[in-house]
């Protein structure tokens, strides 16, 4: 339960087994390479050059955009599981060889093709249908003509007019016709917006006619077709019938593409994990006929991986050094948490946080218990732990949860059990209160309060001896005094006054603890004048120092939101039952019922939101703020995409 030892790893190797080494390192997933231009002396480094395989990584990453998108295209219409079938079905496992002969055996850029191929072709059905459609819009408005506008063009008597007007210039234009008394008109079509009408008149009449329109903002049809606009709107139709059709059966070619998806999917792993070693090259050092490579590994890993490259490259293809983590590398050197399998999950809550620095230690499971115990308190409710254990224990046991969804859904199942704790303690199952408890949400509540300062009290102390802890083994000795051992005895000896002068009424242990703190506080001075060279500053420091007990008294009262929330969460869980009591027996069996299951939930989600969220900020805010800084960063190490299948561990 610890942060994992690292070890700094020099490899050497000929040139022709660069591609053999970066592969095995990257099937290994252990090891994170980094550059060797900052750490070598420059006489080493004139005799070593890097390269800027740029060009490559640039190709190689074209290339996977076009396999995501002809994969994101397929699984438009390839038939993909539902979700409960999706939960069940687990990953397939391939070596690294397997994947890359099932690859390097599929036409990639051929199937890339056929799918863009594809595409195409549905785009411009798509576009094909769109102007039909636009098209058969406008013949059904004009399906009321019954002749072609070319032939009544050029009569030698009469001209034909065939246009729209807006609605609101209808009543004028009528009008106006009407004025004109040798003038035929009638409308052809009327939609809310505008009409088309059919106007006949002598070609005397023009003139008037068109100092009419021009007022009204007339438009004359424009008709293209050669068909009357009924039967060019049977041809559209059956030419929409048409394109649906071709664009159906594409369609349903495609649904049975799922074995080129599940290619395109392997290409794209198989291209990822190339374009990972093309970065790596760019951090390694090169001669005519060597190369340097470097990185971080976990020092119980070193001496698999020693084997693995002996295996692949013979024992003399390659040279292995290993180097301890030096002081002044602990900012650079990147950190593996290892925890056993109850608390790693909870690894989760540390690193939204920070992950430690190599010389600090893991907070996890420090943490670990308080998280239990807050999470409980707030959820606090036998019904609702018993619920989300067996939610979590089917999704565990029945389906294929994998990496974070994995971990997150075993993170919720270990918090089950606290809020069954709590429930019992407190007496609660869905708001019901059980005829045994402890203590009572709604009749205790200045004792749950007291309960809940005193677990923080606890954390705080616990805090910040692990402070003292630390710095002492940093070295520093006063500090851990100052901001570590003192405040935790200066809260210790505050607790026994408390405790010994207004509830057990023993003055002399009340005076001790008294005595307890006042010691620490001139300790604190003191110490602070002593291990500082300039004792006036030394002095005002402690002073100063001494001026946080106001921010303890801050973390103190933020305990309390756990009995808060706790008591909130019970209440209005009472509350919906109560409201659903009130109904008549009739609706409270049938809509009670649902109305109630409904409630619940909303206040269930609404507890665990609240119970995650603020445990976690009592971690963060009053727990770690005493001993942890954080910074750390995480080991990032060449491997392989896993992202639609596993990687097979030799």
């Amino acid at each position: 339960m610890a942060i994992a030892k690292m070890k700094k790893l020099t490899l050497m190797a000929e040139q022709q087994n660069k591609e053999p080494l970066l592969r095995s390192i990257q099937e290994m997933q252990s090891v994170e390479v980094i550059s060797l231009t900052d750490v070598l002396e420059e006489e080493l480094l004139e005799q070593f050059e890097t390269t800027d395989s740029y060009k490559e990584s640039a190709d190689l990453q074209t290339k996977i955009q076009d396999i995501e998108h002809a994969l994101s295209y397929i699984n438009q219409y390839v038939p993909q599981p539902g979700m409960i079938e999706n939960l069940k079905t687990k990953r397939d496992v391939l070596s690294l060889n397997e994947l890359e002969d099932h690859v390097n055996k599929t036409d990639v850029d051929g199937l890339i093709e056929q799918v863009n191929s594809k595409e195409q072709k549905l785009n411009q059905l798509e576009e094909q249908k769109k102007a039909l459609q636009e098209e058969e819009t406008f013949l059904r408005k004009w399906r009321g003509l019954k002749f072609l506008p070319e032939e009544v063009k050029g009569l030698k008597l009469l001209n034909v007019h065939i246009g729209t007007v807006d609605n609101e210039h209808t009543p004028m234009l009528t009008a106006g016709l009407d004025e004109l008394s040798t003038v035929y008109y009638e409308e052809i079509y009327g939609r809310s917006e505008e009409s088309a009408y059919l106007i006949i008149l002598p070609k005397e009449s023009e003139q008037a006619f068109s100092e009419l329109v021009t007022e009204l903002s007339f438009r004359e049809l424009k008709y293209t077709y050669d068909l009357l606009p009924e039967d060019a709107l049977y041809s559209n139709l059956n030419t929409q019938k048409s394109l649906r059709e071709e664009e159906r059966t594409i369609k349903n070619e495609m649904k049975q593409w799922k074995p080129d998806a599940k290619d395109l999917e392997l290409a794209e792993e198989y291209y990822y994990n190339i374009g990972q070693r093309e970065v790596a090259k760019d951090l390694v050092l090169n001669s005519e006929h060597l190369f340097l490579a470097s990185g971080w590994i976990e020092a119980d890993k070193v001496e698999a991986l020693k084997q693995k490259l002996i295996n692949e490259l013979g024992e003399d293809g390659i040279v292995v050094m290993t180097d301890d983590v030096k002081m002044n590398e602990y900012d650079q050197v990147p950190i593996v948490l290892h925890n056993n399998s109850i608390i790693s999950p909870f690894e989760m809550i540390t690193e939204m946080f920070s992950l430690p620095k190599y010389n600090e230690v893991d907070p996890t499971p420090l943490m670990f218990p308080f998280f239990l115990v807050f999470f409980g308190m707030i959820g606090a409710d036998l019904g609702y732990g018993l619920l989300l254990g067996v939610a979590t224990f089917v999704g565990l046991k029945f389906f294929n949860l994998e990496g974070s969804t994995h971990r997150f859904v075993k993170f919720l199942h270990i918090l089950s059990y606290p809020t069954m704790a709590f429930g019992l303690f407190f007496g609660s199952f869905f708001g019901i209160s059980l005829p045994f408890n402890v203590l009572s949400l709604q009749d205790d509540v200045i004792s749950v309060m007291i309960l809940s300062v005193a677990i923080g009290v606890v954390q705080l102390i616990f805090g910040l001896v692990m402070n003292g802890i630390i710095k002492g083994r940093q070295g520093q000795k006063a500090s851990s005094y100052i901001d570590g051992y003192a405040w935790a005895m200066m809260l210790i000896g505050l607790v026994i006054y408390v405790l010994a002068s207004m509830v057990y009424s023993v003055p002399l242990v009340a005076q001790i603890g008294l005595g307890l703190t006042l010691i620490n506080v001139i300790g604190i001075v003191v110490i602070s004048t002593i291990s500082s060279k300039n004792k006036g500053l030394g002095f005002g420091l402690g002073l100063y120092n001494l001026y946080g007990v106001t921010g303890y008294v801050g973390d103190i009262v933020s305990y309390t939101r756990l009995m808060a929330l706790g008591v909130a969460s019970a209440n209005i869980a009472m509350a919906f039952n109560l409201i659903v009591g009130f109904l008549p027996p009739l609706f409270r069996f049938t809509i009670g019922v649902v109305l109630i299951i409904a409630l619940q939930a909303m206040n269930i989600a609404l507890s665990f939101l609240s119970a995650y969220v603020h445990s976690s900020r009592l971690q963060y805010v009053e727990f770690f703020g005493k001993f942890f800084e954080g910074g750390g960063k995480p080991l990032t190490p060449l491997k392989t995409l896993e992202k639609h299948i596993w990687l097979k561990k030799n």
